[in-house]
């Protein structure tokens, strides 16, 4: 997608009722607006139809009313009246309040419970949004796509089997080919021994809002509280999903020290009880080789080469001692009840 010039962020500005003194692109889509006044916007492009959009939008007025904290419109000011702006290419942008603020630090144990907490509470205030609304559900695709993952990646070893990609690539995926694909296995073996399939046959009973891509870069926080942004990866889905992704997030670039997902853990136990299901189906995406499948995808925040796929090798074995600690703390403090 191209990106837009300032006459035409201008004009999506206006479409909200307000004018752009000042305008900064942030990243691909996201744009800080600054009004004359001072105020602070972001201008956010939502890759979603507007069936989608509206879906999102509806939950997430309803999550807002009930207390967490979550950087979208408010429509009792007239610039949050209007719920999107439509661009000249079709493009559906958001008008959001710039949350000022600080990104949460994985060092800091106590900004990860914070995380944590704020992730639960997003997830109880869903619950009363839902109201057995699953039109968004991504509960019964866990098996799919595992698969569609698993299936990349062996196109991928193939590929270097017959040295389609640069040597040292080629003879690094021949040589670690094997162990990615028993890691992909193992979490499949994980999720069919699980009781995924009781959580799957009833979703309007255990399905919650999912942020869907949680971590460090989407939480903001300030002296109010822990906020949530960025949500065009809202779904239906489990909670055990959520916390994989913060857990992730939070872990991967810090050598898979254990202290961080405890202290998420901790926080989100301040609010909600963890069942054995949970923790269950948190180890089946930990333990899916995600990190070199990222490397192996055209994902552009990550190249393609040798380096990087030692990185993601090291990632993925580290997890495995990772997953004995989770294990031994769902020991420690899993509740029985309900599973």
């Amino acid at each position: 997608m191209s990106e837009y010039s300032t006459t035409h962020v201008n004009k999506l500005v206006k479409q909200f009722g307000i004018k752009a003194s000042a305008q900064k692109r942030i990243r691909g889509g996201i744009y800080q607006i600054v009004t004359p006044d001072g105020r602070k916007y972001s201008l956010k492009r939502m890759p979603k139809q507007i069936a989608r959009l509206r879906w999102i939008d509806r939950m997430l007025m309803h999550v807002q009313r009930n207390g967490p904290l979550l950087a979208w419109r408010n429509p009792q000011t007239p610039e949050g009246r209007k719920p999107h702006a439509i661009s000249q290419k079709g493009e559906l942008f958001v008008l959001t309040p710039w949350i000022s603020g600080r990104e949460p630090s994985p060092r800091s144990l106590a900004d990860m419970r914070s995380c944590g907490i704020a992730l639960a509470r997003f997830h109880k205030a869903g619950q009363t949004a839902l109201k057995g609304d699953i039109s968004q559900s991504e509960i019964g695709e866990w098996y799919s796509k595992l698969d569609k993952r698993l299936r990349y990646i062996q196109n991928k070893i193939s590929k270097a089997k017959t040295n389609s990609f640069s040597v040292p690539i080629s003879r690094f995926i021949q040589r670690h080919g094997p162990e990615i694909l028993r890691y992909a296995n193992q979490a499949k073996a994980l999720l069919r021994s699980s009781r995924y399939e009781v959580y799957r046959q009833s979703p309007r009973q255990y399905g919650v809002l999912c942020h869907g891509d949680g971590g460090p870069s989407n939480f903001i926080m300030n002296d109010k509280g822990t906020y949530l942004i960025d949500f065009e990866t809202l779904h239906v889905d489990l909670r055990a999903y959520d916390l994989y992704r913060v857990i992730y997030n939070s872990s991967k670039d810090y050598r898979w020290d254990f202290s961080i997902a405890k202290a998420i853990l901790d926080g989100y136990r301040k609010v909600a009880n963890l069942k054995k299901m949970d923790y269950e189906l948190i180890r089946v995406w930990l333990r899916f080789p995600f990190t070199t499948y990222l490397v192996l995808s055209p994902f552009k925040r990550i190249p393609f080469s040798e380096s990087r796929l030692q990185w993601a090798l090291e990632n993925e074995r580290r997890i495995s001692t990772f997953l004995k600690k989770l294990e031994e703390y769902e020991t420690r403090h899993c509740s029985t009840r309900g599973n």
